[in-house]
């Protein structure tokens, strides 16, 4: 049995791509976790939801537009992200279907951005976003 210290909370993200380049949001400086870090647009899942389901949630609160989900690409361990608390990220390939991408929640997220691989290679991103486009050929 685990303390109550330590916990483990999954993320779904969204790897969404138009024309080569690749869709970031800048978490706020007042984001609880990597506060100022650019990334893919996703969130911790609520309970009870699927990975599907909070890609789609995410992607709407986050950056407000509506995605649909193509494919599910594995799953991501990332136990450095605080002592006591590991992450699992649970990345898609996804696609906009409606709006286009802003800052919707600015509390969270201050910037969105589309971004050419070259200049993803050489940020560092929040979690494990860097590693899953990596190991997905993509930078």
């Amino acid at each position: 049995m685990t303390s109550k210290q330590e916990r483990t909370w999954a993320g779904a993200v969204n790897i969404i791509i138009d024309n080569g380049k690749i869709l970031l949001m800048k978490r706020s400086d007042q984001s609880r976790t990597y506060p100022g870090h650019w990334g893919l647009v996703g969130g911790f899942l609520e309970f009870g939801e699927t990975a599907e389901e909070g890609s789609v949630r995410e992607a709407k609160e986050e950056i407000g537009v509506e995605v649909e989900v193509i494919k599910f690409i594995g799953r991501y361990y990332n136990t450095e992200y605080k002592p006591g608390k590991n992450v699992i990220s649970l990345p898609h390939y996804s696609t906009i279907i409606s709006g286009k991408p802003h800052p919707a929640q600015p509390e969270e997220c201050s910037d969105v951005k589309w971004f050419e691989p070259d200049a993803v290679r050489k940020m560092e991103l929040a979690y494990d976003h860097k590693k899953i486009l990596e190991d997905e050929g993509l930078i």
